[in-house]
């Protein structure tokens, strides 16, 4: 909280310390013995110089990033005990971080100057939000509860893209903070009249992003004052959504879940949710062939023959799709093509040619690797001429593992509508995909198989009808820092060129020293919250000073720090407790279902 009284702001709190060095990035501020400087404080003071004969005021604002007190006079430890007849001064001190310099003359802050208290529009201009045409909230000041805004430039391709959010699972509000900035993107794109925008996230922990369109019955009975910080960051977060107990139905929200295993009815997989609101996301083999899904089944670990393997046949399957939608056009403009049809010589009905599912690919593959069957487009001589016997079984042995895995997600029960509808999402929607139930083979193959349709969609169409946030949680899983994969190529893709074509990436991962450089590196928005003690101190964390990283160790829940292009400093923000529904305890069930909680709409109507 801000423990001065707002008359501090007029009166200086202390002087530029002539004892240190102060340099254009750095200067030491001599306290007021009164006055209880905090972290995070903001702070400015000014110089006057002569340019050309004319005398200018340099102002510098900036940010406190350590405070000290100490005893000067004392030469060892032990004078502590004979305090009193020892003379001594006290010493308080604290560093400032500088954010800007106003005009830009890069020059040192004058030794005793007097170091002012930044408010209000002083704050804004330290934490560069005057000059930020558009914003997005992002949290409160730690120290002075002002709003910090994040640059909308930097996320939504203007100018950057990209937000990377690390920190420990379960402390370091790693999903939450993700979840609430693409919603806020939304929303505030939305009201500026660009209805362009949509969202996929992808759920891969448990069932908790199932609720998200509900409202947070603890933030009611338990985290009460998290309301009044809501309010500070945005009356209309308040107005909008916490007063009429809304989550996040203001822009409708799709929920989608793989089939249920051991069963041949098409129902989600969802325990905890009414399955009536939940969509079934699954496959039919025609979608796995056309757009080249069979990249993703085969593991980042396999030898590169068996990769060379996947990649020659999933040619094949992409050549069988077009030649069967091209003689089942009726089909295929209904969207009841699921199957892919053959060219085996030695089988004379089409009924036999055609491939439903996984088994009937499986035993068509070994007719094919066994030399028993003979098909024009994926042959077995041009195989053979390349690859051992022994590759193509260790193929077929990674198909049958598939069966297992994927099983139950591809299936010849399925219209093309159903993947179309996960991919094809509208503006102004956004579409969760639950995974958390699936094996990590299969939570893969899903990932990698909808951002590969979506980016090509976006390659084709261009973003100025639509543009989608991609939010995806466990980030080093899909896109670690060794090692090449289909899925990690994608998003590195969507990292470098996602900008341009309309494509937002808000990845979240435990540590960004696992993740792949290229996706970090063009991440313009970097987020930290609780971090390890050994990750701290990786490279990639360099830009925070000594005293942030001993924070981040032991950083409470919704404290995260913010990184961003046109500030020069981290900033330390405060998030608030949620106000929609992180699991299914957390529901607000309001006890007149009848009542009307509000309209309030961004979406427009069709």
């Amino acid at each position: 909280m801000d423990l001065a009284n707002d008359s501090f702001a007029e009166y200086h709190i202390g002087v530029v310390l002539g004892t240190k060095p102060a340099t254009p990035v750095e200067f030491w501020i001599a306290v007021e013995r009164s006055y209880p400087l905090q972290l995070d404080d903001t702070v400015w003071t000014s110089t006057k110089i002569k340019i050309n004969g004319k005398e200018e005021e340099v102002k510098f604002y900036g940010i406190v990033d350590l405070v000290e007190k100490s005893y000067e006079g004392l030469n060892f430890d032990s004078d502590m005990y004979h305090i009193r007849d020892i003379p001594v001064e006290e010493r308080h001190v604290a560093h400032v971080k500088i954010t800007r310099i106003e005009p830009e003359y890069f020059i040192p802050p004058q030794p005793n100057a007097p170091v002012f208290l930044a408010r209000g529009d002083k704050f804004q201009k330290t934490i560069g939000a005057d000059t930020m045409k558009r914003k997005v909230p992002a949290g409160l000041s730690l120290a002075t509860h002002d709003v910090v805004y994040i640059d909308l430039d930097y996320i939504d391709g203007e100018k950057g893209a990209h937000v990377s959010i690390s920190g420990i699972s379960g402390v370091a509000t790693k999903t939450s903070y993700g979840i609430f900035l693409l919603h806020e993107i939304m929303r505030l794109k939305a009201k500026e009249g660009d209805r362009t925008f949509c969202a996929l996230i992808f759920n891969v922990k448990g069932e908790d992003l199932l609720f998200l369109d509900k409202p947070n019955r603890k933030l009611f009975e338990l985290y009460k004052d998290s309301i009044e910080l809501w309010e500070e960051i945005s009356p209309e977060i308040k107005s909008e959504f916490i007063d009429v107990r809304r989550g996040f139905s203001v822009f409708p929200v799709n929920f989608y879940a793989p089939p249920r295993k051991n069963t041949k009815e098409l129902k989600p997989d969802v325990s905890q949710r009414d399955e009536s609101s939940v969509s079934v996301l699954a496959f039919n083999f025609f979608d796995f062939a056309k757009y080249g899904f069979l990249d993703f089944v085969i593991s980042d670990e396999e030898n590169e023959n068996v990769k060379a393997l996947a990649y020659f046949i999933s040619e094949g399957l992409q050549a069988m799709a077009q030649r069967t939608e091209q003689k089942y056009k009726n089909l295929a403009s209904e969207k009841k093509l699921n199957f892919v049809e053959t060219e085996e010589v030695a089988v004379k009905k089409d009924e036999d040619r055609k491939i439903k599912n996984i088994y009937d690919f499986i035993r068509y593959l070994e007719r094919i690797f066994s030399g028993t069957s003979r098909d024009n487009l994926i042959r077995h001589e041009d195989i053979a001429k390349h690859l051992h016997p022994q590759t193509m079984q260790a193929f077929l042995r990674r198909l049958n593992n598939m069966k297992t895995f994927f099983g139950n997600i591809i299936r010849e029960d399925v219209d093309g509508d159903i993947f179309e509808r996960v991919v094809k999402i509208k503006p102004g929607t956004i579409n969760v995909i639950h995974i958390g139930n699936l094996p990590e083979p299969a939570q893969r193959f899903v990932v990698g198989s909808i951002l590969k349709t979506i980016f090509r969609d976006q390659e084709m169409e261009g973003s100025s009808k639509r543009k989608v946030i991609v939010f995806l949680d466990e980030l080093s899983k899909y896109a670690p820092r060794e090692g090449r994969s289909p899925i990690k190529d994608i998003l590195e893709d969507i990292a470098e060129r996602g900008r341009s074509l309309g494509v937002i990436l808000i990845g979240a991962q435990q540590s960004a020293s696992t993740v792949s450089k290229k996706i970090i590196m063009n991440s313009s928005i970097k987020i930290i919250g609780r971090m390890s003690p050994e990750e701290v101190e990786k490279s990639e964390y360099d830009f925070l000073s000594t005293e942030m990283k001993k924070r981040l160790i032991t950083a409470r829940p919704g404290r995260v720090i913010i990184s961003q292009p046109e500030v020069f400093a981290p900033i330390p923000v405060l998030f608030p407790f949620p106000f929609w529904a992180t699991k299914k305890d957390e529901v607000f069930e309001p006890q007149d279902k009848k009542s009307d909680l509000g309209n309030f709409s961004y979406v427009q109507e069709e």
